[in-house]
């Protein structure tokens, strides 16, 4: 399949967990970390694109796992993370609205498709891509030409 995503274009990228940010399902109990994720989000916030979650978990378990892996940096690097069962579409919108964005500047990656198609709803100009396409945004992070070394926009986002 493979699909270009301008990463230029894309102020923040909205994760889904299970099965997407890692391997596997955390209410089951076994989850393997994505090691290229994690790298990619580093990178990209050091390009000034922000990250968030929207997950269909318990906020605390998510939390917990994140610390009990040593990922307390990455969990730093999500601005209003949204962890409930409730659904995604309207969770995203409200994570928009807190960090002000607009949805054509934001890509969420979800393997569910549901969930991409309910975003769409809520949201027809944002950007969606299955999980199984995340090598491919991976690689379009170098087309992007901003540079934040410094994590300033990252560091205004917490202040909000």
């Amino acid at each position: 399949m493979g699909s270009f995503v301008n990463l230029n274009n894309i102020k923040l990228i909205v994760w889904d967990l299970d099965d997407t940010f890692w391997t596997g399902n955390l209410e089951e109990g076994t989850i393997l970390l994505k090691p290229e994720v994690i790298d990619f989000i580093n990178k990209s916030v050091n390009r000034g694109i922000m990250h968030s979650i929207c997950s269909k978990n318990d906020f605390e378990k998510v939390r917990t796992t994140f610390h009990n892996l040593n990922l307390d940096e990455i969990w730093d690097c999500f601005i209003f993370p949204s962890i409930s069962w409730d659904a995604k579409g309207a969770r995203i919108k409200e994570i928009l609205e807190l960090a002000n964005l607009r949805a054509e500047n934001t890509l969420f990656i979800d393997d569910n498709v549901i969930n991409l198609n309910e975003a769409k709803f809520y949201l027809p100009e944002i950007t969606t891509v299955e999980a199984s396409e995340i090598p491919d945004v991976i690689k379009n992070l170098y087309f992007v030409n901003s540079f934040d070394p410094e994590r300033t926009r990252l560091q205004n986002y917490k202040l909000l």
